[in-house]
């Protein structure tokens, strides 16, 4: 923009230093052309003349800059009126979140060009508080989708429990399933304070250790009777004395949704196994069913993609949640499907 106007005003420069010196030349012709013919000039028409001369010097100087003014009023406009449309956009929401793809991404608006240092630094001060604000927007919906979707299987389990505690007629059974129906219940708060958790510390082990012979012990007593149900069988199994740095809770979350996944969409005998490699333990779940297409094999992880009814959030939360813990979850096998979930062992003293 600085070299428009540059060459706008070295334009306007040349026009009235050329109108200034015709002006100036065509004065002093008259003055000496009326000298010649009637003697000394008389001072009205001394004067008349340079009133003419500076009204058409004047004249001229408005016409030259008049494009310059418009000029220099279209490249400030320019700038003022998308600065405007983007703060709009931004206030409706528009470079918040992808709809498209998954809730939860963070859109950023495109690189703002204006060309007018001022008008910039005010660009880049409201992009600063949008980034902040639709960050905050992000991980908001991100946990709202999360919690829900973390909190429906205990849930459904607990509701399951209760309806068997309701038609049970004998007082034996139904202490038994008000057992674990309370266990059930601490889980699910063990679930709620780890989605807590992690929202105020980004992380989802917080330092804690966990024993794999304990989570696999409430993931035997949480699903082995919906397997049953089914006639179907679920066999858990671990090398001795596996402690991983994570959390109960969270590490229980992603197996249960692996699991319930292989309920669900898979066929025959479910495997969940632990055992180490290198620095990590690593916990497969496999299944016997006809695995995943693979049209959706690499993208199985993303949110909204699902074989089924489902919401789509399952795997994709399973994954950010592993994560969050130092670890990660794979698609090691499409057919018959292995899912791995890799996490740090704890180090011994």
């Amino acid at each position: 923009m600085r070299e428009v106007l540059r060459e706008l005003a070295l334009r306007v420069l040349l026009v009235v230093t050329g109108v200034v010196a015709g002006t100036t030349g065509l004065v002093v012709w008259i003055l000496v052309a009326l000298e010649e013919r009637l003697g000394p000039v008389p001072l009205w028409a001394l004067l008349l003349t340079v009133v003419g001369g500076s009204l058409a010097t004047v004249g001229a100087v408005a016409w030259a800059l008049r494009p310059l003014a418009d000029r220099t009023a279209e490249v400030v406009a320019d700038p003022l009126r998308r600065l405007a449309h983007r703060t709009d956009e931004m206030a409706s929401g528009g470079f918040a979140l992808d709809p498209q793809t998954r809730p939860g991404r963070l859109v950023e608006p495109p690189p703002w060009r204006g060309g007018i240092r001022e008008i910039d630094a005010v660009a880049r001060e409201i992009d600063r508080h949008h980034s902040t604000f639709a960050r905050a927007l992000v991980s908001e919906r991100s946990f709202a989708a999360d919690a829900s979707h973390q909190l429906r299987t205990p849930l459904a389990a607990l509701l399951l429990r209760l309806e068997e505690i309701a038609q049970a007629e004998d007082a034996a059974v139904a202490r038994t399933e008000a057992e674990i129906a309370i266990g059930q219940v601490e889980r699910l708060t063990g679930v709620v304070a780890e989605l807590l958790r992690r929202t105020r510390v980004g992380h989802a082990s917080g330092g804690a250790l966990s024993a794999v012979d304990h989570v696999l012990a409430g993931l035997d007593e949480e699903w082995t009777p919906a397997f049953a149900e089914q006639e179907r069988e679920i066999v858990l199994s671990s090398e001795r004395g596996i402690i991983v740095e994570a959390s109960a809770p969270a590490v229980s979350q992603v197996l249960n949704t692996l699991v319930e996944n292989a309920l669900v969409h898979g066929r025959g005998r479910v495997e969940v196994h632990v055992g180490r490699s290198g620095p990590s333990a690593v916990f497969t779940v496999a299944d016997q069913g006809a695995g995943i297409p693979d049209q959706m094999a690499r993208s199985v992880f993303e949110r909204a993609v699902t074989t089924g009814s489902g919401t789509g959030l399952g795997l994709a939360v399973a994954r950010e949640t592993a994560e969050t813990m130092g670890g990660r979850l794979e698609l090691t096998r499409v057919r018959p499907p292995v899912f791995s979930l890799y996490l740090p062992l704890a180090t011994t003293p």
